[in-house]
C-alpha cells in the first residue's frame, strides 16, 4: 500500500525498527513539517530572536539522510541564550532543552539546534506574511515575540530611554504596529546609520551595505512595555528598572509566563 501510494518500498526490517523505536520514521526531524508546527508563546519567542539577532545555516555540500541546517544564536548574555534554549526546547520537543555552550574564542554563549522545519520557516529573507499567524495567534504570542525582538535588536539607556533597532523597515514597521496593539506607543522608524559607514565588530571593520533604523518607545509607555513585554536580559531589565525607580513609578508585576524558576529572582524589583 504504501510503495503503490507513495512510490517508497519499506522493508520489514524498517518497520520493526519503527515499532522498537530503534529508528524514527522522521529521520531524526521533531516536527515533519511545517504544517505540524502549532502556534505557541515559545515559538513566537524563537521566531522574534531569529528576526533580530539569531541565525538560520545551510551547509552547501549535502550528506544523504542527515539533517543538515541550522538555526542558532550566539550572545554575551548566558539568561538570553537560556531562555532562546528553553523555548527551542519546547517547540521541538526535546525534554531536557539543550545547554547554552560558551565559546571562549568569542566569549559569546551558543545555541544551535538541527531543525529542517524551522530552517523552512525561518530561513533568510523572511517570509513575514507566512509567520504572522504564529506571532498573532494570541496576545501573549504578540508579547513573546516582541521580547524575543527587543532582547535581540533593544537597549536602554541610563535615562531609561527604550530603542529597537533593524536594517529592515517593513519588520520594524509592523513591531511598531504591534506595539502599539499591546498600548505601547513609539516614535519611528527613523534612520539610525546610513549606508556606507564604517563600523567595527569584534576587534573587525566593516562598511555597512544598509541603512539601520529604529523606533523608540516614548517614556510614557515605559511602565507598559515592562509591564506587557519585558526583556529576558538581566543588565537590560535592571536599567529600565533603575529607571522606574527614579521616577517613583512602581512597575506593575509582570506577566512572564515563559520564564522558569531560574529567571523569577531576577523579576523582584
Amino acid at each position: 500500500w504504501v510503495q503503490k501510494r507513495y512510490g517508497v518500498r519499506l522493508s520489514k526490517s524498517h518497520v520493526s525498527y519503527w515499532l522498537r523505536r530503534i529508528h524514527n520514521p522522521y529521520n531524526g526531524r521533531y516536527i515533519p513539517s511545517i504544517e505540524l508546527l502549532k502556534p505557541s508563546e515559545e515559538l513566537a519567542y524563537v521566531i522574534g530572536v531569529i528576526l533580530g539577532d539569531g541565525y538560520t545555516t545551510k551547509k552547501r555540500r549535502t550528506i544523504r539522510s542527515y539533517n543538515n541546517v541550522r538555526i542558532g544564536l550566539e550572545v554575551k548574555d548566558r539568561e538570553f541564550a537560556d531562555e532562546f534554549a528553553r523555548c527551542l526546547g519546547k517547540v521541538l520537543g526535546r525534554h531536557p532543552p539543550k545547554k547554552p555552550r560558551y565559546r571562549k574564542s568569542t566569549k559569546r554563549y551558543v545555541v544551535e539546534v538541527k531543525s529542517k522545519t524551522l530552517y523552512e520557516l525561518l530561513k533568510k529573507p523572511v517570509n513575514l506574511d507566512g509567520l504572522k499567524k504564529y506571532i498573532e495567534h494570541s496576545e501573549d504570542c504578540v508579547a513573546t515575540f516582541l521580547r524575543g525582538f527587543a532582547d535581540s535588536e533593544g537597549s536602554v539607556n541610563k535615562r531609561g530611554q527604550i530603542r529597537i533597532a533593524n536594517t529592515d523597515l517593513v519588520l520594524l514597521t509592523y513591531v511598531k504596529d504591534l506595539l502599539q496593539r499591546l498600548g505601547v506607543t513609539s516614535t519611528g522608524p527613523e534612520v539610525n546609520i546610513r549606508k556606507g559607514s564604517i563600523g567595527l565588530f569584534r576587534n573587525g571593520y566593516y562598511r555597512r551595505n544598509r541603512d539601520c533604523y529604529y523606533l523608540r518607545i516614548r517614556v510614557s509607555s515605559n511602565i507598559t512595555f515592562y509591564g506587557k513585554v519585558g526583556l529576558s536580559i538581566k543588565r537590560k531589565r535592571r536599567r529600565l528598572e533603575e529607571y522606574l525607580r527614579r521616577r517613583q513609578a512602581k512597575p506593575p508585576s509582570p506577566h512572564f509566563s515563559l520564564y522558569g524558576p531560574y529567571m523569577e529572582s531576577f523579576l523582584v524589583i
